[in-house]
């Protein structure tokens, strides 16, 4: 009743605690938040203002250039484009590249351009084929300002285009064609001149790399974007504070600050609770383990004993009908001890193993010998189960240095095992090299190995979910991985692509950690 009473206040008081804690921690950390929060909100908003008065003065710059054009173009006049806009273009609108005369269903009148002959033919076409019909020739509004900024494969374009009313009472449009690249290399970094009292600034484009201007993906919780609404619209200008990474450092230290105590205080106790509960249920579980190992193991000790025993008094008393009988009771027995053996053997060897005594003697040797020994002294058991062992060992092995003994065990249990789960089919034990390591692998053609269960059928007191009434003390398997570990190796399992289960070792050809 008294540890009843006092695992009944453990599970009440424990969880009392941390949600306490939690409910702690979680204001806390909220007020923080919110404090970050409007400290941010008032960066924005005057990060945001620089931002708009950036975009305009660029769209100001823009205008103005276009204004300039339409006012030395007549419309009227097409050769006004080669005799007064071009003579004066690059000192009165730098940014512009040409200039076209083209009528509402989009036929060139005139145009002219400052580039080389190659680079206005190359532009001509992108203007008939992609640019042009992106134009609203058909707007309802035609005489006002509109632009169109464009992305063609590499090259970004921007056209500033306008309609005026001819004397024969017919529209045609004035299109500005802008270099993007001037603008970038020329214009901003005059307007966004980098100095130590000004914001960061830079330009993305729609896909958010960076056209002008550092990276300022680093400092994102400072930055605040403006896109430009009516010349570069497929381009956002971004503002960041200079000293960005010290708030942003300075805005994370203020939030933990406050919150850090009861967060930590709840960790711990969260983790000290989860660490107690996983600590009380290993430890269940290991006990109940042992429980059943001691079961198994008495079952295993007293059904052969008892047999021999009764076998052995009937040879005693000559109760004894023939000689063949005779010879089928001392059969009985052989095979009764043999299995006694070998249950003992895991039991001294799992007790040295759990003690951490066990050791072995690695001495250069034939693992092939080793394997054929153990295949040997496992033949009796096979041929009273009805079960073909095969074994299938490459040729020219190396020696290695091994435990003959300890890998004879090892082994046997793989074989003990394959038996024991393969459904009285044959089973194939075989040896290969492959790199620098000697694989041992044990074959079966039974139901094969759960997949939940490949990963736990090398520990220790582990029973597979199929094991039924079949014997074992769920131990043999645990000893195969220890054994393979202290050869410098590894055990492992899986399941045959024709049905059944491998099980098997490897070792290295060369040893590579010293013997535990």
């Amino acid at each position: 009743m008294e540890g009843q009473g006092f695992r009944l206040g453990y599970w009440i008081l424990v969880p009392a605690v941390i949600i306490a804690a939690g409910i702690l921690g979680f204001y806390t950390f909220r007020s923080s938040r919110e404090h970050a929060e409007l400290r941010e909100q008032t960066i924005a908003q005057s990060l945001l203002s620089v931002a708009q008065q950036g975009v305009e003065e660029v769209e100001r710059y823009i205008r103005a250039a276009d204004h300039t054009v339409f006012g030395l173009v007549d419309p009227n006049d097409s050769s006004t484009i080669d005799t007064i806009w071009l003579p004066q273009a690059k000192s009165q609108t730098p940014s512009v590249r040409s200039v076209l005369l083209v009528d509402r269903e989009g036929n060139i009148i005139q145009w002219a351009s400052t580039d080389d002959r190659k680079t206005r033919r190359a532009f001509l076409r992108v203007f008939r084929l992609e640019l042009l019909e992106a134009l609203d020739l058909d707007s309802p509004d035609p005489h006002r300002l509109r632009h169109l900024h464009q992305q063609v494969g590499e090259e970004g374009y921007l056209l500033s285009y306008k309609a005026y009313s001819t004397l024969a009472g017919q529209l045609t449009y004035i299109i500005a064609h802008h270099d993007p690249e001037y603008l970038v290399d020329e214009v901003f970094p005059v307007m966004f001149a980098s100095e130590e009292s000004t914001p960061r600034y830079n330009i993305v484009d729609e896909n958010n790399r960076v056209v002008f201007g550092p990276d300022l993906s680093e400092v994102d919780v400072y930055t605040v974007g403006h896109r430009f609404p009516q010349t570069l619209y497929g381009w956002r200008l971004q503002v960041a504070p200079r000293q960005a990474e010290l708030l942003t450092a300075h805005g994370r230290s203020r939030m933990k600050g406050p919150a850090a105590l009861p967060l930590m205080s709840f960790a711990i106790i969260l983790l000290s609770a989860v660490f107690f509960l996983y600590a009380a249920e290993k430890e269940r579980r290991l006990n109940q383990l042992k429980s059943e190992l001691m079961a198994n193991v008495s079952h295993e000790l007293k059904t052969p004993l008892s047999v021999v025993r009764m076998f052995a008094d009937m040879l005693r008393s000559d109760r004894v009908p023939s000689e063949e009988r005779r010879h089928e009771y001392l059969d009985i027995i052989c095979r009764e001890s043999e299995r006694l053996t070998s249950l003992i053997d895991n039991v001294l060897d799992f007790s040295a193993l759990e003690s951490g005594q066990g050791t072995y003697r690695l001495r250069r040797g034939d693992l092939v010998e080793a394997v054929s020994r153990a295949l040997e002294a496992f033949r009796y058991r096979s041929e009273q189960e009805g079960v073909e062992v095969r074994l299938v060992a490459e040729d020219d092995l190396p020696q290695v240095m091994i435990d003959q003994e300890a890998i004879a065990l090892a082994v046997i249990n793989l074989l003990d095992n394959a038996v024991k789960y393969g459904g009285q089919t044959p089973v194939e034990l075989e040896i290969s090299k492959r790199r620098s390591v000697i694989d041992i692998a044990v074959r079966d053609r039974g139901p094969g190995i759960p997949a939940e269960s490949i990963r736990l059928v090398f520990e220790r007191f582990y029973r597979g979910p199929h094991a039924g009434p079949t014997r074992g003390s769920g131990i043999g398997l645990a000893l195969v991985k220890h054994i393979a570990q202290a050869h410098g190796g590894r055990a492992w399992a899986k399941n045959a692509p024709g049905g059944g289960a491998i099980v098997g070792f490897w070792i290295p050809t060369a040893l590579r950690r010293s013997n535990p």
